[in-house]
Protein backbone atom coordinates (compact mmCIF):
# COMPACT_ATOMS: atom_id res chain seq x y z
CA UNK A 1 0.00 0.00 0.00
CA UNK A 2 1.43 3.21 -1.14
CA UNK A 3 1.55 6.12 1.77
CA UNK A 4 -0.01 9.95 0.79
CA UNK A 5 1.13 12.59 2.93
CA UNK A 6 -1.59 14.78 1.50
CA UNK A 7 -4.41 11.90 2.64
CA UNK A 8 -4.13 13.26 5.82
CA UNK A 9 -4.50 16.81 4.99
CA UNK A 10 -7.94 16.06 4.15
CA UNK A 11 -10.92 17.74 6.07
CA UNK A 12 -12.67 15.15 7.96
CA UNK A 13 -16.42 16.61 8.09
CA UNK A 14 -19.59 15.75 7.59
CA UNK A 15 -19.94 18.33 4.96
CA UNK A 16 -21.99 16.54 1.84
CA UNK A 17 -21.02 17.81 -1.78
CA UNK A 18 -24.93 17.94 -3.63
CA UNK A 19 -24.83 18.37 -7.46
CA UNK A 20 -23.18 21.99 -7.33
CA UNK A 21 -23.73 23.07 -3.51
CA UNK A 22 -21.97 21.88 -0.57
CA UNK A 23 -24.73 20.79 2.56
CA UNK A 24 -23.40 23.10 5.82
CA UNK A 25 -25.46 22.64 9.35
CA UNK A 26 -24.85 26.78 9.93
CA UNK A 27 -23.16 29.89 8.60
CA UNK A 28 -19.34 28.88 10.52
CA UNK A 29 -18.98 25.96 8.84
CA UNK A 30 -19.57 27.30 5.62
CA UNK A 31 -17.24 30.40 6.92
CA UNK A 32 -14.17 27.34 7.55
CA UNK A 33 -14.59 25.37 4.72
CA UNK A 34 -11.64 25.27 2.88
CA UNK A 35 -11.06 26.63 -0.69
CA UNK A 36 -8.49 26.75 -3.07
CA UNK A 37 -7.49 30.00 -4.02
CA UNK A 38 -8.86 31.13 -7.13
CA UNK A 39 -12.04 29.06 -6.47
CA UNK A 40 -15.38 29.90 -5.41
CA UNK A 41 -17.90 27.46 -3.62
CA UNK A 42 -21.70 27.34 -2.94
CA UNK A 43 -23.00 26.12 0.23
CA UNK A 44 -26.77 25.13 1.19
CA UNK A 45 -27.54 25.73 4.88
CA UNK A 46 -29.80 22.44 5.96
CA UNK A 47 -30.93 24.49 8.86
CA UNK A 48 -32.11 27.39 7.78
CA UNK A 49 -33.16 28.85 4.62
CA UNK A 50 -29.56 29.82 3.42
CA UNK A 51 -26.88 30.23 0.85
CA UNK A 52 -23.74 31.13 1.27
CA UNK A 53 -20.96 31.54 -1.70
CA UNK A 54 -17.22 31.88 -0.24
CA UNK A 55 -14.65 32.93 -3.08
CA UNK A 56 -10.74 32.90 -2.58
CA UNK A 57 -8.35 35.24 -4.71
CA UNK A 58 -5.83 33.90 -6.64
CA UNK A 59 -3.15 35.13 -3.60
CA UNK A 60 -3.35 33.62 -0.39
CA UNK A 61 -3.06 37.25 0.78
CA UNK A 62 -6.63 38.10 -0.57
CA UNK A 63 -9.05 38.11 2.18
CA UNK A 64 -11.85 35.48 1.26
CA UNK A 65 -14.85 36.98 0.06
CA UNK A 66 -18.09 35.27 1.83
CA UNK A 67 -21.65 36.03 0.64
CA UNK A 68 -25.41 35.44 2.53
CA UNK A 69 -28.15 34.83 0.07
CA UNK A 70 -31.67 34.50 1.90
CA UNK A 71 -33.48 31.80 0.08
CA UNK A 72 -37.85 32.74 -0.37
CA UNK A 73 -40.44 30.85 -1.69
CA UNK A 74 -42.79 32.39 -4.57
CA UNK A 75 -45.72 31.03 -6.10
CA UNK A 76 -44.64 30.53 -9.62
CA UNK A 77 -48.41 31.06 -10.99
CA UNK A 78 -49.26 33.86 -9.32
CA UNK A 79 -45.97 35.91 -10.31
CA UNK A 80 -46.68 35.02 -14.07
CA UNK A 81 -49.93 36.37 -13.67
CA UNK A 82 -48.78 38.95 -11.37
CA UNK A 83 -46.40 39.84 -14.29
CA UNK A 84 -48.79 40.02 -17.09
CA UNK A 85 -51.13 42.05 -15.42
CA UNK A 86 -48.25 44.83 -15.00
CA UNK A 87 -47.48 44.16 -18.87
CA UNK A 88 -51.27 45.00 -19.68
CA UNK A 89 -51.04 48.32 -17.52
CA UNK A 90 -47.92 49.07 -19.21
CA UNK A 91 -49.31 49.03 -22.48
CA UNK A 92 -52.40 51.09 -21.40
CA UNK A 93 -49.88 54.18 -19.74
CA UNK A 94 -47.94 53.98 -23.02
CA UNK A 95 -51.09 54.45 -25.46
CA UNK A 96 -52.28 57.01 -22.86
CA UNK A 97 -49.09 58.53 -23.17
CA UNK A 98 -49.09 58.92 -26.50
CA UNK A 99 -52.19 60.35 -26.68
CA UNK A 100 -50.76 63.20 -24.23
CA UNK A 101 -47.50 63.88 -26.28
CA UNK A 102 -49.91 64.35 -29.60
CA UNK A 103 -52.06 66.65 -27.25
CA UNK A 104 -49.11 68.62 -26.39
CA UNK A 105 -47.90 68.80 -29.89
CA UNK A 106 -51.33 70.59 -31.10
CA UNK A 107 -50.43 72.91 -27.98
CA UNK A 108 -47.37 74.04 -29.34
CA UNK A 109 -48.24 73.74 -33.13
CA UNK A 110 -50.92 76.34 -32.13
CA UNK A 111 -48.43 78.59 -30.13
CA UNK A 112 -45.71 78.50 -33.06
CA UNK A 113 -48.68 80.49 -35.40
CA UNK A 114 -48.02 83.70 -33.39
CA UNK A 115 -44.56 85.33 -33.86
CA UNK A 116 -42.27 85.88 -31.16
CA UNK A 117 -39.76 88.39 -31.58
CA UNK A 118 -36.08 87.31 -30.69
CA UNK A 119 -34.62 90.70 -30.09
CA UNK A 120 -36.67 91.44 -27.57
CA UNK A 121 -34.31 91.37 -24.40
CA UNK A 122 -37.63 89.70 -22.13
CA UNK A 123 -38.54 87.09 -24.85
CA UNK A 124 -42.23 88.43 -24.46
CA UNK A 125 -44.16 87.04 -27.63
CA UNK A 126 -45.64 89.65 -29.54
CA UNK A 127 -49.45 89.12 -31.21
Amino acid sequence: MNFNPYYSMQQNSNSVYNGGLVSVRNVNEARNYPVAPGNSVTFKDENSPYIYTKTMGFSQLDRPMFEVFRLVREDYDQEMSQKLDSEYDYKKEIEALKKEVSRLKEMIEGENDHEYSANDSDNTAVF
